[in-house]
């Protein structure tokens, strides 16, 4: 679990909070869907980045 992985959970779980007390915690709400949303964009861009230099290091080394 990296630091991605905690950032969309703690993300969820305020969504979660957040809509269970819809009117007075609405900023919750949208903090919760932030982080989960940059969680989710950097999973998938750290992903690509090591995918990028699998395909680097492949060239390289043969």
């Amino acid at each position: 679990m990296d630091r991605w992985d905690v950032l969309a959970l703690l993300g969820i779980a305020l969504l979660g909070a957040g809509m269970g007390l819809l009117a007075p915690w609405l900023g919750l709400t949208v903090v919760g869907a932030a982080l989960l949303g940059i969680g989710l964009a950097g999973s998938v861009l750290a992903e690509k980045a090591a995918a990028r230099q699998e395909l680097i290091d492949a060239k390289k080394g043969g």
